[in-house]
């Protein structure tokens, strides 16, 4: 029986990667959060656990550690871009990411039932082990009314899986983390894993209204999903290059990294 899973599972994989990566075979985006992160309208809070590691209130005031920092203007100019840049940032790919997932999994669920059918005795498992994953990202990428979470990156699920045979392949290759989600997403083919119309409008209209409540611009508005994704990956990259600024110039903030982008790889050369 474990041979039979094996197998089937090096046949699925090879069809998933005709969805997911044959536009940009080599793309990956190296994003990992060393906290969790929240926004609200008027406040960003950097947590570890339950502690506020710092927070920054109407993009401008600073506490770390429950005090507040007096600024330089340059100080507080760099803060003020930082805070904006997340809080565009957050609620949109926590917007991904739900989406991201679901995409993902049920493409996984509608080529097994093509293979074997909804009949077959493993069919129940792979939806069980499914719905665990959704919900691990459901606990990481958070929203309710105007406040949008995102958790640390972590292991991958293979904990929850070890004694799973169908579960160990999902969580060895849909992880939690916010560059794995984005990873998924950017290596999509949109043109073999076609998106209802009125899904992808809706989309594109909650994704243009944060844009337009932070006024931080956002992807373009027809852009596929795939476009997107390395859209806020790359964004990713230039709030991490200000806050290393950050780090640099307020002392308090030296050890507190909370986005490390290891890489941005694009071996292909295709955009």
């Amino acid at each position: 029986m474990k041979f039979f899973f094996i197998s089937f599972w090096l046949l699925m994989l090879s069809v998933l990667s005709s969805v997911f990566q044959p536009a940009y075979a080599h793309y990956a985006c190296d994003v990992d959060l060393q906290y969790g992160v929240v926004v609200s309208d008027n406040q960003l809070r950097v947590l570890k656990k339950y502690q506020t590691m710092y927070q920054i209130n109407h993009q401008q005031q600073l506490f770390v550690g429950g005090q507040w920092l007096k600024l330089s203007p340059a100080q507080a100019e760099l803060v003020q871009e930082y805070s904006e840049g997340l809080h565009a940032l957050v609620p949109q790919v926590t917007l991904l990411a739900t989406i991201g997932i679901d995409l993902a999994t049920d493409t996984v669920q509608q080529m097994y039932e093509s293979l074997v059918g909804s009949d077959h005795d493993s069919y129940e498992r792979l939806n069980l082990a499914i719905d665990k994953i959704k919900d691990r990202v459901r606990k990481k990428f958070r929203y309710a009314r105007s406040n949008y979470y995102i958790g640390p990156s972590s292991a991958n699920l293979v904990e929850e899986f070890e004694d799973d045979d169908l579960g160990l392949p999902i969580s060895t290759t849909l992880t939690t983390s916010a560059g794995a989600i984005l990873t998924s997403l950017g290596t999509m083919d949109s043109d073999k894993l076609v998106i209802d119309q009125q899904a992808m409008d809706n989309i594109n209209q909650q994704l243009a209204r944060y844009a337009l409540k932070t006024g931080v611009d956002g992807p373009p508005l027809q852009s596929t999903l795939a476009e997107k994704a390395r859209w806020y990956c790359d964004y990713f990259a230039r709030l991490d290059a200000i806050e290393s600024k950050i780090q640099l110039t307020i002392p308090e903030m030296a050890q507190l990294n909370l986005i490390d982008v290891q890489s941005h790889k694009e071996l292909d050369g295709v955009k």
